[in-house]
């Protein structure tokens, strides 16, 4: 397990990094949201060693993960701006990285080049941004890993090359039990593959959570009524949100629905009650405007 143990860190006066706890499980794929500047790459940083925290620890196994750890092989990170050295090609990279992963497979690196059909003897420089993003994820794979970053790493890919990318990294999460920390603002995508998700915030962690009890923390319903519908007679269920479109009424709560049903039933009568699945994109929107993002006003 990869654990983040009251992580801080301030550039100057800034505190980029606010006492941050994380547990990302083996064979466990991590989503890493949050608004933007909140945190998440430097936080990526400080897992990989390249920048030193303040306060607090990186834990890998229970074994402290320091600059000189052995440990910090077995970890593979790919950066949302890559860089490439003059006049390489994913040959060339890929010999040079041998030397210093001890597991990078030769064979995995060749099945990869050849399914998203990439030229390893291209100048990366040259390549698209699609192309080097390709690139990228063919090493980290071809190292295999135990723990691998992932920043922004579909950004800029068409749906089917996105699609072959979450294959292949569902594949090996299930063979190696590699965890895999992305962070990525395409919540859709993440929704589909993720196992557990950290929210961030100007540099800390609201909620972390296993994806599916969170979607079944927070829930969304839709009904109509005779009469006007007052929210505030249901403080006991914890309406996060309530807005009315034409005659129904859309709560976002945390209560028990069955027991907000039955009240509802009780005091109005009630036309029509639906329960509305939560996507990581409502979540994402519910948790950051209960901490009052995006909703100032002009």
């Amino acid at each position: 397990m990869l654990k983040i143990d009251n992580l801080s860190k301030k550039f100057g006066e800034f505190q980029v990094l606010n006492n941050i706890n994380i547990n990302a499980e083996k064979s466990q794929i991590y989503g890493l949201v949050g608004s933007n500047g909140c945190g998440k790459t430097t936080l990526l940083k400080h897992i990989m060693m390249i920048f030193k925290q303040d306060e607090g620890n990186v834990f890998y196994d229970d074994m402290q993960v320091k600059e000189d750890s052995e440990i910090i092989k077995d970890f593979y990170y790919v950066q949302d701006s890559l860089f490439f050295p003059y006049q390489s090609t994913l040959s060339k990279l890929f010999a040079y990285e041998k030397l210093m992963y001890k597991n990078m497979s030769e064979n995995k690196f060749n099945e990869l080049v050849n399914y998203f059909n990439i030229d390893k003897n291209k100048n990366l420089n040259k390549m698209s941004k699609g192309q080097r993003k390709q690139a990228a994820f063919i090493m980290a794979i071809s190292a295999q890993p135990k723990v691998l970053l992932l920043d922004e790493i579909v950004d800029g890919l068409d749906a089917v090359i996105k699609r072959k990318f979450w294959d292949v990294l569902i594949q090996e999460v299930m063979d190696n039990e590699m965890t895999v920390i992305i962070s990525s603002h395409d919540l859709k995508e993440l929704d589909n593959i993720c196992d557990k998700v950290g929210i961030m915030h100007e540099g800390k962690i609201l909620k972390e959570e296993n994806l599916e009890k969170m979607k079944d923390e927070i829930k969304r319903v839709q009904f109509a009524v005779e009469g006007e519908f007052e929210a505030s007679e249901f403080s006991e269920y914890n309406i996060i949100k309530s807005v009315k479109i034409g005659s129904i009424n859309i709560c976002t709560l945390t209560g028990n629905v069955e027991e907000f049903k039955k009240n509802l039933e009780e005091k109005y009568k009630v036309l029509l009650f639906d329960k509305l699945s939560m996507s990581l994109e409502e979540i994402f929107i519910t948790e950051l405007g209960g901490a009052g993002y995006g909703t100032e006003k002009k």
